[in-house]
């Protein structure tokens, strides 16, 4: 003989129902974790393609999570608080071509030092960082030198050089100077060394393959840590509850 208990069928129609009122907290936690491999691949992929990416390259990447009332997770480029906006000079290693001025560069333009269509690409004889980059503290002093600060009171006047006498360096631009290629050039005593050279353009090819790395990650991903959270968050619930 068969018995239907109707408070066991109770109990169990109640554990359904609040196993479909998880799943919008289940989906916005997986959605979140496989943005988070997403972006770890994401991670990976720059230490492959770019030569020692600095920390702060690595670190451009963030996840806005999903939620309960919102199920879409994001993975983007960090906007800058105060820095150097991520996508800004990372743009054009992911869809290619032509990268915009810099800001030195548009400091260098306003003061006429460097033609509008030009741009500044450090020579083999630039001083490198650790990560092979040319620091800000660098340009900063550089800029300095040149009298193209947009805050006058950074630049360097004969009045200063006067005063820091053996601290001076100085730095000149060269514009169809015999074979000497044009840019800005480091002034020793009898000869010059170059430190930025002038070209016409600064072209990308492709190589940060970023939507093609997450398009791939994150499918696998997202049903990995759906069947994680559905474990933990409804599965487990109903073991304890029954």
């Amino acid at each position: 003989m068969l018995k239907l208990d109707a408070s066991e069928f109770g109990l169990k129609a109640e554990a359904v129902g609040r196993a479909a009122r998880q799943v919008p907290f289940v989906a916005a936690v997986a959605l979140t974790n496989a943005m988070k491999d997403a972006r770890e691949a994401e991670r990976e992929t720059m230490r492959s393609v770019f030569d020692q990416p600095s920390r702060f390259t690595l670190n451009s990447l963030m996840v806005r999570p999903a939620t309960k009332q919102r199920l879409q997770a994001e993975l983007g480029f960090k906007e800058g608080s105060g820095s150097i906006p991520a996508w800004k000079f990372l743009g054009p290693q992911v869809a290619g071509g032509t990268r915009r001025h810099k800001r030195f560069e548009v400091l260098l333009i306003r003061k006429g030092l460097m033609l509008a269509g030009e741009f500044a690409v450090p020579s083999t004889r630039c001083p490198r960082d650790g990560n092979g980059n040319v620091s800000g503290a660098f340009i900063t002093r550089m800029l300095s030198a040149l009298g193209a600060q947009s805050d006058r009171y950074q630049n360097t006047t004969a009045r200063s050089k006067r005063r820091n006498v053996g601290r001076n360096v100085e730095y000149i631009v060269f514009r169809n100077h015999g074979k000497a290629p044009d840019g800005i050039y480091l002034q020793k005593e009898k000869w010059a060394v170059p430190i930025f050279l002038f070209v016409k353009g600064v072209s990308y090819s492709k190589r940060f393959p970023y939507y093609e790395k997450a398009g791939a990650v994150v499918p696998a991903a997202y049903r990995k840590h759906f069947r994680a959270a559905w474990e933990r968050f409804v599965v487990n619930d109903v073991r304890r509850k029954s």
